[in-house]
């Protein structure tokens, strides 16, 4: 999200605001439903880590929220283009270069944005590619995570709301919590949930 800048070039003040508020929407909704990837993705791979077995709904879940994600992105963007309040071009959304306002926070979107497609292009292509290079391409979903919160909270139209602040510490703290849980639990400290089972009568 970006707000209305009076260094951009500006449409007339009776130009129709509807696409102004559908970029803002469509922004808001990505980064609830990365959030929500981020986190549901470190979950799984916690639950793995454990021991335990992943339910492949889980899975299935996961894969649609980041589909969503990446549409409400693209409609982010697009809406960007359309909308006469701000210039902004093909060329700032796709470069961190010469962006219309608050170059750094616009910038950093631009690089969570590669950073998800990234992750998103090689999901795609896991049954492709080595497991190893894999994961080492999906841990750029943290650094998609981190990098649109803080454009968000630079850049963003609805950043100084009580609420989109509740919302990005919110997930931030959730994300943060499961990254250290994830951390602190190694494979060889996890419960033995096969020795367990045995043990049942």
């Amino acid at each position: 999200m970006t707000p209305i800048s009076s260094a951009a070039t500006l449409a007339p003040a009776d130009a129709d605001p509807t696409l102004w508020y559908i970029t803002r929407a469509a922004a808001v909704s990505a980064y609830v439903l990365l959030a929500l990837t981020t986190n549901l993705g470190i979950v799984r791979s916690l639950t793995t880590q454990i021991g335990e077995r992943v339910s492949w709904a889980l899975d299935e879940l996961h894969q649609f929220l980041a589909l969503l994600t990446g549409a409400f992105v693209l409609l982010h963007l697009f809406t960007l283009l359309l909308d006469p309040f701000i210039t902004f071009t093909p060329v700032n959304l796709l470069l961190p270069f010469a962006q219309p306002y608050r170059t750094l926070a616009t910038d950093l979107g631009v690089l969570g944005f590669y950073a998800f497609a990234v992750v998103l292009v090689s999901s795609w292509l896991r049954r492709r590619i080595s497991r190893g290079i894999w994961r080492g391409l999906h841990y750029l979903g943290f650094a998609a995570f981190f990098l649109v919160t803080i454009h968000g909270l630079l850049a963003g139209a609805d950043a100084g709301q009580a609420w989109m602040r509740a919302l990005s510490f919110g997930f931030g703290s959730a994300a943060v919590f499961l990254i250290l849980m994830r951390l602190i639990l190694r494979p060889g400290e996890a419960p033995d949930v096969t020795a367990r089972a045995s043990q049942r009568p």
